[in-house]
């Protein structure tokens, strides 16, 4: 592990420990799970493609997919082998998945996991799939509709990678800043 991912994952255990984890014991979160087309299965029928362009043999497919709690949209990008999911507008400083991942030919899992204080979204967890490897990335909902990928928590043996992504989750999506917060990796991806 890195000096910057030891650091974060610190931070993680810090701020779980803190009075944001307190806030939230204090507040009940729940979870809810939507589903989208499994592209890896290739079973489709979900997501309704709104836009389509580029080449006729890899083109730029966008897709609406089943919306979230509250309403939250749902939208799904292939391009160039790459698919990535999106919530709400992506925020125009924050983190997108393919940067998260590297740039990885990354495919996403059906299901997403919706975080929830008080009935309002305030994160998701979504498994992502690339190069024999997982990753767990954590989307911050904002309250003006846009999002970000806030953690990225690569799934290793010997780590709950599940539980990671949800403490964090319940530890920094209700505050992460899109536009002024730092990526954070727990672990190599």
């Amino acid at each position: 592990m890195s000096f910057a991912n030891a650091f974060c994952a610190g931070l993680f255990a810090i701020a779980i420990g803190s009075s944001a984890s307190a806030q939230l014991s204090s507040q009940a979160v729940t979870t809810v799970y939507t589903r989208i087309d499994d592209v890896r299965a290739n079973k489709f029928g979900l997501c309704r493609t709104t836009r389509s362009w580029g080449q006729d043999e890899q083109p730029v497919v966008v897709q609406s997919c089943p919306r979230g709690p509250n309403g939250w949209p749902v939208t799904m990008m292939s391009a160039d082998a790459r698919v990535s999911v999106w919530f709400g507008r992506e925020s125009k400083n924050g983190t997108t998945v393919n940067a998260a991942l590297e740039g990885a030919f990354a495919d996403p899992h059906s299901v997403i996991e919706w975080r929830l204080l008080d009935g309002r979204p305030f994160a998701v967890i979504h498994r992502y799939f690339f190069d024999d490897r997982q990753a767990l990335v954590v989307h911050r909902l904002q309250p003006d509709g846009t999002s970000c990928v806030a953690a990225v928590v690569p799934v290793r043996h010997g780590h709950d990678a599940n539980l990671e992504a949800s403490e964090i989750a319940d530890a920094i999506g209700p505050s992460f800043r899109c536009d002024r917060d730092k990526l954070a990796v727990v672990g190599r991806l």
